[in-house]
């Protein structure tokens, strides 16, 4: 191969993206930090030497990222940077799409199901007594939506506590952040709460008696349960 072939051409990248990325280094440097204001867009874009359209062009890419929040009138900030900020795009973009979400299922499906037989085999005293809290509810029919919810995220995320990997945690959080819409749509069908809390219910026992294979086995009959319930609905 001459030196011609091997050489490839230099690819130009637009300002705007050259703009997003330094502004995204300076994030993740810790020199822009989450809430922190930016300087108004005329002494920015003098600061980087580009155009304002650029610039706005910039922003608002990342914006889309959930990485700033754009106030009209009020300037634009950096956001919080946590899970829930980050993948609210994601979030909607499952929302529109159908097959996403059976994605979303499986790879909870994959995941949480290890996390459950992990959790068998490390859960403490305490991490117990909160996770049978979760499941000891009488007349589930009767309890509003909302604490219902509550209820849910709250057995997941100790599940997730009591694994005790922060890498985990993060992923897994952030699936459940994305689940977020099939779990508020699912929660409102007639009898979807009881049978939730009885899956639950096979999860925790699973966990109690220390049978991680028993516990992933429920966790990932509980999932398929979300998720049917949701394809009925779509």
């Amino acid at each position: 191969m001459s030196i011609a072939e091997a050489i490839a051409p230099i690819i130009r990248q637009p300002v705007a993206e050259q703009v997003a990325r330094q502004l995204l280094d300076l994030v993740q440097s810790g020199s822009l930090k989450p809430g922190q204001k930016l300087p108004p867009e005329r002494e920015l874009s003098a600061t980087l030497e580009v155009s304002r359209p650029s610039l706005r062009e910039a922003l608002r890419a990342l914006s889309l990222l959930g990485v700033l929040r754009i106030r009209q009138g009020g300037g634009v900030y950096v956001s919080a940077l946590d899970p829930e900020s980050l993948l609210a795009p994601l979030h909607f973009f499952i929302s529109l799409n159908a097959r996403n979400a059976e994605d979303l299922f499986e790879a909870r499906m994959v995941i949480e199901s290890e996390v459950a037989r992990l959790a068998a085999g490390k859960v403490s005293p305490e991490k117990l007594a909160i996770l049978k809290s979760c499941v000891d509810i009488e007349s589930p029919e009767l309890v509003p939506q909302e604490k219902f919810l509550e209820w849910d995220v709250k057995f997941h995320r100790t599940l997730l506590e009591t694994v005790d990997n922060a890498i985990l945690q993060r992923f897994v959080t952030s699936l459940h952040i994305l689940a977020r819409a099939t779990l508020e749509n699912t929660g409102k069908i007639p009898g979807e709460a009881e049978r939730i809390l009885d899956d639950h219910k096979r999860i925790f026992n699973a966990i109690e008696a220390g049978d991680g294979d028993a516990a992933a086995s429920a966790m990932k009959l509980h999932l398929t349960h979300v998720r049917d319930t949701f394809r009925s609905q779509v």
